[in-house]
């Protein structure tokens, strides 16, 4: 009776076991016939019972459906699972560590080819909304697939280099510094996008602190390309905003070369000049931004504060006039220069109607000259008020 006790839970057992495992079977056939919903259901059932723990099919089947759960159009399986994508290769990776014998690999080779697509485009979305640890994970997955031995058995491993440079953005954007230095030279090694590789690269590395290294691409990307405006850009900005401004200018004429029209070019000449301190061709650069653009703030207030410094050591070199009708011949001068600036700055205001540093310019300029004429006064004001909405 014991023994028959014994055999009956036996029997039992091995009945559930097969119970679960069929379930598996249903799950595949409804994913078959495109009801995903329930296939999800009864995978997610089957796969915690101890039966299936271990079953390389079970995990194959599930794959299967949260892969085709994320490459769903229908709204409502989509949402079944936010995260199927990264479901289903988790699962994969399961087929792989069961299956000793090798009984998935070509049908893990066509899962993986589907996947690579998969991963390509959830790295774009995870861009695309400025989730750049996301989109470089995707990226990096898709590398991975590629570079698998379930692909590789077939074929050796395809050198993608769209990935291997948008995975170098994504790392850049996320501030993963290290791995982006990576994939750009990775990106250089197959010659793709060379010319911003250069470019970004150099800027990966000045972020990790090697200078040194960082200018020495950026002068290879130069040599290489002088006609990308990518790479004259990165050159300018380098030496205009590092210790060495004057170094700039061979690549500002450049790029004016390259695009006469460019107002930003002039201006950043200018913006070069004044660091030089040579005011005058910095005025010239800034007034040759303007025709090209009459709309460019920084042109327009830079210009201005160039004339304005004109009137200011001026007017401290006629603080000095000890003749009293020298002086006051002076004071007249000086007065007449500051009115003449005003216009510089209005100017400027209307094409930045908050600019704080504007508006307290135009608001000394117009307390300065309060006695010239009442209209003044009320300008003053004007400002005084804008400085509080300001602020």
């Amino acid at each position: 009776m014991k023994r028959l006790s014994v055999m009956m839970i036996l029997l039992f057992c091995v009945g559930f076991a097969y119970a679960q495992k069929g379930k598996v079977t249903q799950a595949s056939s409804y994913f078959t016939s495109g009801k995903l919903d329930q296939a999800k259901k009864m995978i997610d059932e089957a796969i915690q019972h101890e039966a299936c723990v271990n079953f390389d099919k079970a995990y194959f089947v599930k794959g299967q459906i949260y892969q085709a759960i994320y490459e769903s159009q229908i709204p409502d399986y989509k949402k079944l699972d936010p995260n199927a994508l990264n479901v289903a290769w988790e699962a994969y990776q399961k087929v792989i560590e069961l299956d000793v014998k090798g009984k998935y690999t070509k049908k893990l080779a066509t899962q993986y080819k589907n996947l690579i697509i998969d991963f390509t485009n959830k790295g774009v979305e995870y861009y695309e909304v400025e989730d750049f640890a996301n989109a470089l994970a995707s990226f990096e997955r898709v590398l991975e697939i590629e570079n698998s031995p379930i692909l590789t058995q077939e074929a050796p491993a395809k050198i993608d280099t769209v990935v291997i440079f948008n995975a170098g953005v994504a790392a850049q954007r996320a501030g993963d510094f290290v791995k982006a230095e990576k994939f750009y030279k990775e990106t250089l090694k197959y010659d793709y996008e060379s010319a911003r590789a250069y470019a970004m690269l150099s800027n990966a590395l000045k972020e990790q602190g090697k200078t040194e290294e960082a200018v020495k691409y950026l002068h290879e990307g130069y040599e290489l390309y002088p006609d990308n405006s990518y790479m004259l850009v990165e050159l300018i900005n380098y030496y205009l905003l590092g210790g060495e401004p004057e170094k700039a200018e061979t690549y500002l004429d450049a790029a004016i070369k390259q695009d006469p029209k460019n107002a930003s070019f002039y201006r950043a000449k200018g913006t070069l000049y004044e660091k030089m301190e040579q005011p005058e061709k910095a005025a010239d650069m800034y007034k040759q931004a303007l025709e090209l653009d009459p709309t460019d703030f920084y042109a327009q207030y830079n210009l201005g504060n160039i004339e304005l410094t004109k009137v200011i050591n001026f007017h401290k070199q006629v603080i000095d006039i000890i003749d009293v009708n020298e002086y006051n011949k002076g004071m007249g001068k000086v007065f007449s220069g500051y009115e003449a600036v005003i216009p510089y700055f209005e100017r400027a205001l209307e094409l930045n109607p908050t600019e704080k540093n504007t508006i307290s310019t135009l608001k000394e300029l117009y307390f300065k000259l309060r006695d010239k004429k009442p209209e003044y006064m009320k300008k003053y004001e004007e400002m005084q008020a804008k400085m509080g909405q300001a602020e």
